[in-house]
């Protein structure tokens, strides 16, 4: 009898002792790779203990696992809040080796959420990130990007230098405490930190360009095809300029290599055009022209630069110069009605009034048949060539818009 009781005894503490079942069959399945079915056990462990931090810990491990990001960061929440402490063990222990891959999805989706102008659950988000790493400074630019959105540019501001603080030499900090100072039109300062972002973006782009031009010289052509394609999502292509004209073999090993470098390239071509956009406004003109052919350097694509450089040559009374320009910005984006203005004011400038009159009435006046300004200037090239019946058209179609205002 003692020992049918001993028995029975034994068998009640080993059952206490053991985590429920559903918790056990959620764990297999996870190990096994079969997330649907160990969601479905999950939920029905959430339903009979509700106050099981456990559980919320393993319902996020397993939507992360399919593909469901944020609904993981939001399993993982309530975990915290049913209990902080053993929620903190669970990823500092149980989970240490996937420490990074978690803290990443906190930043991945505080990342969506800013997109989706959801700013109080992204910094949330952030202080999860937080909790993981306290030490990373990408979450900090992430927050300074989010408290920008929300309009706190003091926060903003002390999230970029906290990100400093901990990387002196991060160039997205600088590029974003620049963006602050050129909102606030303190121009001076944007151009200082413009400064310390370009000289850092420019040590990552030699570095990125140096893994990716390791078999060949480094050449600048390539390289700005190599962005164009990757922005342009030509992923064949792409693999064929990597194979035949860097020597890489494998070009789909390169995939994040060259995405680093795009968006580098990207970066810096940006800190360049803001720098120039500052000296043009503290009217340093040369200052500027040189931050922008700089920028087409390495984005010779880069619409808002050309006609940046164009205006300047303009203003510098460089007519040919400036419509060159014009020029190959139509053949990037051929409706283009300012570009084809600019192009016919610049063969007015120097006295060619047949060509001004022909790409007026053949160009701008297509893409926009009613503008004031085209007609004033074709009746001017009309009235230079002597002949003032057509000059004298084209003043009275002014006069009839006008009219109609």
């Amino acid at each position: 009898m003692k020992k049918r009781w001993l028995s029975v005894l034994l068998l009640a503490v080993l059952f206490v002792g053991c985590p429920p079942t559903r918790k056990n069959a959620t764990k297999i399945y996870i190990t096994q790779n079969q997330y649907e079915k160990a969601k479905e056990q999950c939920l029905l462990g959430i339903e009979e203990a509700p106050a099981d931090f456990e559980y919320r810990c393993l319902l996020g491990q397993i939507e992360i696992q399919l593909g469901n990001s944020q609904a993981g960061s939001k399993a993982f929440q309530n975990a915290f809040k049913i209990d902080t402490a053993l929620t903190m063990k669970w990823f500092t222990v149980t989970e240490k080796n996937n420490l990074t891959a978690y803290w990443g999805t906190f930043i991945k989706v505080a990342s969506e959420l800013l997109l989706e102008k959801k700013y109080d659950e992204a910094l949330v988000n952030l202080q999860l990130a937080r909790k993981l790493d306290p030490t990373a400074a990408q979450q900090f630019i992430i927050e300074g990007h989010v408290r920008t959105e929300m309009g706190d540019k003091e926060g903003a501001t002390a999230a970029y230098n906290r990100a400093l603080s901990i990387d002196p030499e991060n160039p997205e900090a600088y590029f974003s405490i620049a963006g602050t100072m050129f909102e606030k039109k303190d121009y001076e300062k944007a151009i200082d930190q413009f400064s310390n972002a370009i000289k850092y973006f420019i040590k990552r782009y030699d570095q990125q360009k140096g893994g990716l031009f390791q078999n060949v010289a480094f050449d600048r052509a390539v390289a700005n095809e190599i962005v164009t394609l990757y922005n342009d999502k030509k992923e064949e292509e792409l693999n064929r300029v990597l194979k035949t004209k860097l020597g890489i073999e494998q070009p789909e090993a390169q995939k994040r290599n060259v995405e680093r470098f795009a968006i580098t390239t990207e970066y810096l071509g940006m800190s360049y055009y803001h720098r120039g956009i500052s000296n043009y406004n503290l009217k340093k003109d040369s200052l500027a022209l040189n931050d922008w052919n700089a920028t087409l350097e390495i984005q010779p694509n880069n619409l808002n630069a050309m006609f940046s450089v164009a205006e300047i040559l303009v203003k510098f009374k460089k007519y040919d110069e400036a419509r060159s320009y014009y020029e190959k910005i139509i053949t990037l984006k051929g409706d283009d009605f300012a570009a084809w203005f600019m192009i016919a004011v610049c063969y007015s400038q120097v006295k060619n009034f047949q060509k001004a009159i022909e790409i007026y009435e053949d160009k701008a006046l297509k893409l926009e048949p009613k503008n004031i300004d085209v007609l004033t200037n074709l009746a001017y090239a009309y009235r230079e060539l002597k002949n003032t019946k057509k000059s004298l058209e084209y003043l009275m179609m002014i006069q009839e818009l006008e009219k109609g205002k």
